[in-house]
């Protein structure tokens, strides 16, 4: 079968075909999380005053359907490298940046879609950075896009390794918890008892998911977002027009569940996420800090996995990537992830073979570091006879002690 490839580069051509790329996306495992869908994309460009465009490459059969498309951005990007406390400027100028990690297309189209969108990069000279932030690795598109005949290579900007964590596919909630040890399960357990006898008063967790109640939610939302440390980082308005907007569209058709532990009206934690077929991703969680040493933030998370579990048998819960201890404690599966870009080689992105050697260095750095801090514990709790004993109960490997570090430039 012949296939015809297209690109859209405003947000006119965009709403045009929004119906088509919304059948593919809402097919199950074809986007791989709710930014993917044409009502986010179209957010994304509106909500930002930045010069960010569309550039979406849409595939079509010989029938004139839509067998996928490849959700990108045309921005204006700044590659830096943050080593150290000292931020190195890399490359500065024109970039697509791939919203999730790949094409969005049904399993059977999806390799299909990767070669012909890859071909249409490929052809474009004026194509020379692709960001891929979240990238499940190996990454199939970037892969495809390498191979292409384009000349581009792919380059790993994460200086340590990342994990993707995620709750498998379960029947229940209870059959998830069946699947911990008995301690764990009693500990999670109890500990949401104690975390709301500590707060009081009517303090409970709300779900929030029709349209109709986004206004009062992003109005809460915005009263106890200001209230926590993700605030200073990333300053969001969640009571923006164009943002509770879409969020109606998205709770209409099922797309957005959040969670707020609430107490006499006052909001004192939230947990928000999206559900895309079978998956729920939680997109960001937080709690006012005035109440952080209750832990309630974990509670929440704990609380609204069970009830997510409960309500769709057989559904994933996705955390992504970064080394929160409740990720660890909660997810039933780590997959490797890391942030990737695809350069077309010219003095522009000379600056992207920085990467390579720098993470050499890194990784051997922290290796070191590792040795030592492992030498120094054997030789504290080197009992009089020789024998090693653990204070600290079992000892992890040192790639797991040391963690994951993010991305050094999140967009």
């Amino acid at each position: 079968m012949n296939y015809v490839c297209s690109t859209l580069h405003t947000l006119d051509a965009l709403r045009a075909v929004r119906d088509e790329l919304a059948r593919v996306a809402e097919m199950e495992g074809a986007a791989s999380g709710i930014v993917q869908h044409p009502d986010w994309l179209t957010f994304e460009v509106t909500s930002r005053h930045d010069g960010t465009t569309p550039h979406i490459v849409v595939v079509r059969d010989g029938t004139g359907r839509v067998a996928g498309y490849a959700p990108l951005l045309a921005i204006d990007h700044t590659a830096r490298l943050d080593v150290a406390g000292r931020r190195v400027r890399l490359y500065r100028g024109a970039a697509l940046r791939l919203l999730g990690g790949g094409v969005v297309a049904a399993d059977a189209d999806r390799a299909t879609v990767e070669l012909v969108a890859a071909r249409q990069l490929a052809g474009d000279p004026a194509v020379r950075v692709v960001r891929i932030q979240e990238a499940d690795l190996p990454n199939r598109f970037a892969s495809v896009l390498s191979a292409s005949g384009g000349g581009f290579r792919t380059v790993s900007a994460h200086l340590l390794d990342q994990v993707h964590w995620s709750i498998g596919p379960q029947a229940s909630a209870e059959a998830w918890l069946a699947g911990m040890d008995k301690k764990k399960r009693g500990d999670l357990t109890q500990r949401v008892g104690r975390a709301y006898r500590k707060l009081g008063g009517d303090a409970a967790l709300h779900v929030f998911e029709r349209g109709e109640d986004m206004p009062r939610y992003c109005a809460l939302m915005n009263a106890l977002y200001a209230r926590t440390w993700h605030h200073a980082d990333l300053p969001i308005d969640w009571e923006d027009p164009e943002r509770v907007a879409l969020f109606r569209r998205l709770a209409d058709a099922g797309q957005l569940i959040g969670h707020l532990v609430l107490r006499e009206g006052r909001p004192l934690a939230y947990v928000h996420g999206y559900r895309l077929g079978d998956t729920y991703l939680v997109d960001d969680l937080g709690y006012d800090d005035e109440v952080a040493k209750v832990g309630i933030g974990s509670v929440a998370v704990f609380q609204a996995v069970r009830g997510l579990l409960d309500r769709f048998p057989g559904g994933r819960v996705s955390f992504g990537y970064g080394d929160n201890q409740y990720k660890r404690l909660l997810s039933t599966e780590a997959t490797p992830c890391g942030s990737l870009y695809v350069v077309r080689p010219m003095r522009a992105t000379a600056g992207f073979r920085v990467y390579a050697p720098v993470r050499w260095l890194y990784r051997g750095l922290h290796r070191v570091r590792d040795d030592v801090r492992a030498r120094r514990q054997g030789e504290g709790n080197r009992r009089p006879d020789g024998l090693i004993h653990r204070v600290m109960g079992k000892a992890r490997p040192a790639a797991q002690a040391r963690g994951v570090v993010t991305d050094p430039e999140r967009e």
